[in-house]
């Protein structure tokens, strides 16, 4: 990846904008972005220097990035620096980590109706009921996403994780 124009930039900003507001860090935001642009893995030094920001900056963040499943390492052979690439399984890990925590909230809201002085509060077996219908409705979606993937014209075929460029 060479320069960025100022597409790019309005990207990577707006989505950086759009990760500290979801409670990330703008900078995991941004380095999401890149790597959703970049058709090479890109090692944490060209990060850096792509988003003109530190390296320890893209450090920590890249491993915020990797425990939500958004991105992953990738090698370059014969190169021993560490470089990234967008997550091959990184749309269904946001999915399935809403849906924990969805599973987390009503396990809270279950055990607190549960309590009889606290089972008539009608807002919280609202949302008991609401988080029952949003999991109910979301069962299968992992699954669905794949399979309309897989039938998508020039699809290219799905990367194992660790690939190499």
């Amino acid at each position: 990846m060479t320069e960025l124009g100022a597409a790019e930039h309005r990207f990577i900003e707006a989505m950086g904008l759009h990760f500290e507001r979801q409670g990330g860090t703008r900078i995991g935001g941004r380095i999401h972005a890149l790597l959703m642009l970049a058709e090479e893995p890109l090692s944490l030094k060209r990060i850096a220097e792509l988003l003109k920001v530190s390296a320890a900056s893209v450090s920590t963040n890249i491993r915020a990035c990797m425990a939500m499943g958004l991105v992953e390492p990738a090698s370059v052979p014969g190169d021993r620096q560490h470089y990234y690439v967008i997550s091959s399984e990184g749309w269904e890990s946001r999915l399935h980590t809403a849906e924990d925590a969805m599973k987390a909230f009503v396990r809270v809201c279950q055990s607190a109706l549960a309590t009889p002085h606290l089972a008539a509060k009608p807002h919280l077996r609202e949302a008991a009921e609401f988080c029952d219908f949003y999991l109910a409705e979301m069962a299968g979606i992992a699954e669905r996403w794949r399979a309309s993937r897989a039938t998508r014209p020039g699809r290219t075929s799905k990367a194992p994780k660790g690939r190499t460029a």
